[in-house]
């Protein structure tokens, strides 16, 4: 239902987005300017929290992380940890940017990093669907799915950090601080919460 919105309310920009590995035109169309606070960016980001979560909730079942029950009350706790860690992310992200006034600069690493994580998000949909409405997935099916997610969101990252190389050169120290502060700690505590 949250797809068909975003498709309505934004004919011409979902389909830009929908072709986000193909093309860079979403990007270079949507970037300039405040584009993460648009309603549209909205409904794309719930998404991608419902639909990760969701991927979390059945890695729990299947992998067998947690050993009380499985109930729609760990999902709403996944959910909203992963939503509270995603727009913490963003804020600090933004505040950090204005204290060192590289806005124009995190506005476009932001926008860029979250429309791919939306799109990963959208790509985790259908085995979502297919997971939770036909056949319980396998331990071994869930875990390619994880690797190839890490992948993607890897090659993504890379592509931001290479299209900026002189910048991320020149302030290794603080990338590096960065790297682990904000890329990797949120998603580390994730886990631990989960597990």
């Amino acid at each position: 239902m949250l797809l068909a919105t975003a498709r309505l309310m934004n004919p011409a920009g979902f389909s830009e987005f929908v072709m986000l590995f193909n093309t860079n035109k979403y990007i270079v169309l949507k970037q300039k300017g405040n584009k993460l606070s648009t309603l549209f960016n909205g409904v794309l980001i719930l998404i991608q929290v419902l639909s990760v979560s969701l991927f979390l909730y059945l890695c729990v079942d299947v992998l067998q992380w947690q050993l009380e029950g499985i109930d729609l009350m760990l999902y709403l706790k996944i959910a909203s940890l992963y939503l509270f860690i995603i727009i913490s992310k963003i804020l600090v992200e933004k505040i950090i940017s204005t204290i060192f006034s590289i806005e124009v600069l995190i506005e476009e690493y932001l926008f860029y990093k979250v429309s791919y994580r939306n799109f990963l998000g959208v790509i985790l949909l259908p085995f979502n669907l297919l997971f939770v409405y036909t056949t319980k997935p396998s331990k071994i099916v869930l875990i390619v799915i994880i690797i190839s997610l890490l992948i993607l969101n890897l090659i993504v990252l890379f592509s931001v950090y290479k299209k900026n190389e002189n910048i991320i050169l020149n302030h290794m120290f603080y990338f590096i601080l960065y790297l682990c502060a904000l890329e990797i700690a949120p998603y580390f505590l994730l886990y631990k919460f989960i597990t």
